[in-house]
């Protein structure tokens, strides 16, 4: 038996990730649906201070160390069209 639901997933995956990676992105983590193909929110990688949110180089944490901080993994979300999906 096939999971129809399954293979749909797979295939709006494999062409949002088309998407992202025309627009200079690696993969899509995120995907609506609407009216064209775009990206709609790009979150670069790399640590991040908690309170404020701003990137980090490694110099401040090699000087003020792991406390103030978090690693944020890259996001893109990605809207594709809608007849992509039937």
């Amino acid at each position: 038996m096939i999971d129809i639901t399954n293979i749909a997933s797979q295939i709006a995956q494999k062409q949002a990730n088309v998407v992202a990676r025309q627009n200079g992105f690696g993969r899509a983590t995120k995907i609506f649906i609407g009216n064209c193909d775009k990206i709609i929110k790009h979150i670069s990688y790399g640590y991040r201070k908690n309170t404020t949110g701003e990137y980090v180089c490694n110099k401040y944490r090699a000087n003020f160390g792991w406390k103030n901080t978090y690693y944020q993994s890259a996001e893109t979300w990605v809207m594709l069209k809608n007849e992509l999906i039937k």
